[in-house]
């Protein structure tokens, strides 16, 4: 996916305040990349094998490239001064979106390093950087929520759900919010495409409001009591692909949030 001259915003204001572009070094797409994804391979070479033992592999570094910012106008020292301190100064990661028809619905969390200023004799043209980000695939998807409501005073219903996060050798962990109906009592979540792996809560309120946060592996709840102990400690998770998730018990709603990781 790579990023042409194109108009983009970083930590919520727009390129076009200064009337700046982005691209990558080159223009082209053509910049190499470290990281977006790549694989770290683990193997042994054995004795008298032309065969190596294979492990494992993990997905390497964080993703970082060059980037280029540039402008049609010349660019005065004081407005230069505005756009280094706009984006250089940080030391923590901020998003940034770029605005092209392949890239609507992605962005990116980076720390903008090593600028150095682009210059034509005394005159100011743009910046180059080094644009690191925060994953290994480089960007993510925006978040969505699915909510799965339910009339019936018992509830057993199974659903599909496509994962198609560019990231397919990890698992994903979405995030819930489960509303118990008027009668309270259990819930129980079982992924039947992850060897039927079930996340259980027991003994929950009437109307009880129930935040799991599978990745953080944490949870409140809206009756204030530390509900660890109603939980099988088993955090719900996305398999790549098709999931078929099993819901039963006595819920209401479940509201379920995920984000896609993105491979720019």
């Amino acid at each position: 996916m790579p990023i042409y001259s194109s108009s983009f915003a970083y930590d919520s204001k727009p390129s076009s305040y200064f009337n700046l572009y982005v691209s990558e070094i080159g223009g082209d797409g053509s910049s190499t990349w470290n990281g977006a994804g790549s694989m770290e391979i683990y193997n042994k070479k054995l004795y008298r094998r032309s065969k190596p033992f294979f492990y494992g592999s993990a997905v390497g570094d964080n993703a970082e490239y060059e980037l280029s910012f540039t402008s049609p106008e010349d660019i005065d020292s004081r407005t230069s001064e505005l756009i280094q301190k706009w984006l250089f100064s940080s030391r923590s990661y901020k998003k940034l979106m770029i605005i092209q028809p392949d890239m609507q619905d992605v962005y990116m969390n980076v720390i903008l390093n090593n600028p150095e200023v682009v210059r034509e004799g005394n005159l100011i043209r743009g910046y180059t950087c080094t644009a690191q980000c925060d994953s290994p695939f480089g960007g993510w998807k925006f978040p969505k929520t699915k909510n799965y409501t339910y009339t019936a005073e018992v509830t057993d219903s199974t659903v599909v759900f496509n994962n198609t996060s560019d990231d397919n050798g990890s698992y994903l962990y979405p995030h819930f919010v489960i509303t118990m109906n008027n009668a309270g009592g259990d819930i129980f979540i079982t992924n039947q495409s992850d060897g039927n792996r079930v996340s259980s809560f027991v003994d929950l309120s009437p109307s009880e409001v129930l935040t799991v946060d599978n990745s953080l592996q944490q949870m409140s709840s809206s009756t204030d009591l530390i509900r660890m102990s109603n939980f099988n400690k088993k955090f719900f998770r996305l398999v790549p692909g098709i999931n078929q998730i099993r819901f039963q018990g006595n819920v209401a709603n479940i509201a379920m949030t995920y984000q896609f990781v993105a491979k720019i």
